[in-house]
């Protein structure tokens, strides 16, 4: 496999890499974002000179790619391979993709519950997966996705800038949770000394301190801690470092937001 990028090449990570690292399924929002870039994408790779979309790949969320940019990209494969006509192909393609979406709303959650997804985005979904025999009358094409899209927002002249900056962010997201967990791991030496059962427990908990960080949390100051005088910064710190400093320091315990 090769990946069928954009001509930058700017770094990037596959949708089941975010998902893992993350822990959570996607919002709506970013499934709506996920869904427009994709048929953007695919939508000029159609008009290129050549038929590389016929090379495309979507067999589930470690087949798409999310740039630093908000960009995405997909998998290929080696050889193309024709599938039909050029309708045949997008449909086709619609309802890979409508798979991975599905699974990323997923995520995570119990085989037993179902999630509830609002009105429009199931009506899409089902429009792209031909689940109903109304759907299944119907030709949808990349352009009709893209149209239903856009006509959400209040301004569907902003959509491709407003879902491009929600990629982004899911990216930004995911790196600064790579560094959170790097600083983290690079500061177990602290608990070498602690009893056996808290070294056996720590990996099972982080999961759980790591979504109470994503949801949000209040921090009180422990009792009888020294302030902490630091110099000030010259550059300004992401809240995932100043945070990851706060709990290397020590200086804040957690407690759940009500």
């Amino acid at each position: 496999m090769e990946l069928l990028s954009c001509e930058e090449k700017p770094p990037m990570v596959s949708l089941a890499e975010v998902l893992r690292c993350l822990e959570r399924a996607l919002s709506e929002e970013q499934a709506w974002a996920l869904c427009f870039q994709c048929c953007s994408r695919m939508r000029q790779l159609a008009r290129g000179l050549h038929p590389v979309l016929h090379a495309v790949l979507i067999k589930g969320p470690g087949s798409i790619f999310i740039h630093a940019d908000g960009a995405v990209s997909f998998k290929v494969h080696q050889k193309s391979t024709d599938v039909g006509n050029a309708q045949q192909l997008e449909e086709k393609l619609l309802e890979y993709l409508g798979v991975v979406i599905y699974e990323a709303l997923d995520w995570g959650i119990d085989s037993q519950v179902e999630r509830e997804l609002s009105e429009p985005l199931e009506k899409l979904l089902r429009l792209m997966l031909k689940l109903d025999n109304e759907a299944m009358k119907l030709v949808v094409t990349l352009q009709d996705v893209i149209k239903i899209c856009e006509d959400r927002l209040p301004r569907p002249s902003e959509a491709a800038s407003h879902y491009k900056g929600t990629c982004r962010s899911l990216f930004t997201d995911y790196m600064e949770l790579q560094k959170l967990l790097s600083i983290i791991q690079t500061s177990r030496e602290v608990f070498q000394h602690q009893p056996l059962a808290v070294l056996i427990l720590l990996p099972l908990l982080w999961p759980a301190v790591i979504r109470e960080l994503q949801s949000g949390v209040k921090l009180r100051k422990v009792p009888g801690t020294p302030q902490h005088h630091a110099p000030p910064q010259k550059c300004a710190r992401s809240p995932y470092e100043m945070l990851a400093d706060d709990i290397q320091q020590k200086r804040y315990t957690l407690r759940k937001v009500s």
